[in-house]
């Protein structure tokens, strides 16, 4: 028996993987294992995703996880993690390297912090959306957006993962099957979990979830189990009194506007809900991924200082809005002297 059969029995480190020596395993999912690994070549480490070998049998499964490698080879967006390789193992088990992100995902952060800063919030989410205006214009859809599929890294910056499911339209054949579900479903589209047509305005709902969690500290649709949860997906209309006080009126509708039942009454593109936050995010600084690398340190040390960005207001807004205001009052107050 092999290093590598040993470790999918005994849960074991194996000696090699590929090119890479493991040093310890961080992830385990319905397909394999995550391990992180040295690549002693470049002197750098990496991820490793390794299939289960048992599952080698099932092609459907292999060819899913061939187009994953294929897909993020031909990605190339700063915010998208990058692919390295792919092999096989001896026993049969498909492995991908890919890059490794010194950070924690969404959802870890989401654990510690429920509410992040608003600048935070804003900042990410505009982000994920540049990355789905790229792989959108590519004809790719994610299918799978939620807070465990983001990676926060010590920069400040988020880098989206996992394309096991998305949907690659230039493809000669979607290997999904009619009416068949892929994704998570508390992060599911109305569309994805009746079985229609996924478009991209479906990653726009999963990410009006994300932005809805973040904003107030709970997810919009989660139920006591998984058939409440899709119908409150289905029937439960977000309205602006569900968020917190504190939240922008603007954003409020901005979430709502992601978070429609039907796809029509959504952003058509992300470039366009992407577009459409930027105004919100008005007065902040242009370059917000210094402060939410102070802010990420900080979270995870308690004696790391953290000091948010100051929103700008513009004077000259205020300046001319007062003296309108002020103009007003004096022509009232010479009518009432005339008369």
């Amino acid at each position: 028996m092999n290093s590598e059969q040993r470790s999918s029995k005994g849960n074991r480190k194996p000696r090699k993987m590929g090119a890479y020596t493991p040093t310890q395993k961080i992830g385990t999912g319905a397909m394999g294992e995550i391990w992180l690994c040295h690549d002693p070549s470049l002197d750098r480490m990496v991820i490793v995703k390794q299939m289960i070998p048992s599952l080698t049998a099932y092609e459907e499964l292999n060819l899913r996880f061939q187009r994953e490698a294929a897909l993020l080879a031909h990605l190339r967006h700063p915010n998208i993690v990058h692919a390295y390789s792919l092999w096989q193992e001896q026993t049969g088990a498909l492995s991908l390297a890919m890059e490794f992100v010194h950070g924690k995902t969404l959802r870890e952060i989401l654990d510690i912090q429920a509410t992040p800063p608003l600048f935070i919030t804003l900042h990410f989410l505009h982000e994920i959306l540049q990355v789905l205006a790229y792989a959108h214009d590519r004809k790719i859809i994610h299918r799978d957006l939620k807070p465990s599929n983001m990676m926060i890294d010590k920069n400040g910056h988020v880098k989206l993962l996992d394309f096991g499911v998305a949907r690659n339209e230039h493809a000669n054949q979607d290997m999904t099957q009619p009416g068949s579900l892929l994704g998570t479903a508390a992060y599911m589209s109305p569309e994805q979990i009746t079985g229609q047509g996924v478009t991209n305005q479906s990653d726009l709902f999963s990410l009006g979830i994300v932005a809805f969690e973040m904003l107030t500290g709970k997810h919009p649709f989660r139920g006591e189990n998984l058939e409440l949860t899709t119908q409150y997906i289905l029937n439960v209309k977000i309205h602006k009194n569900f968020f917190k006080k504190n939240t922008p009126r603007k954003l409020r509708t901005w979430t709502c506007k992601m978070l429609e039942k039907r796809p029509q009454k959504r952003f058509k593109t992300a470039q366009e809900a992407a577009d459409a936050l930027a105004i919100i995010m008005q007065g902040l600084p242009r370059q917000l991924d210094h402060h939410a690398s102070h802010w990420y340190h900080s979270l995870i040390d308690s004696n790391f200082e953290f000091l948010g960005p100051t929103i700008k207001t513009n004077k000259k807004l205020w300046i001319l809005g007062f003296l309108f205001i002020l103009s007003v009052l004096l022509h009232f107050l010479i009518f009432f002297l005339k008369a």
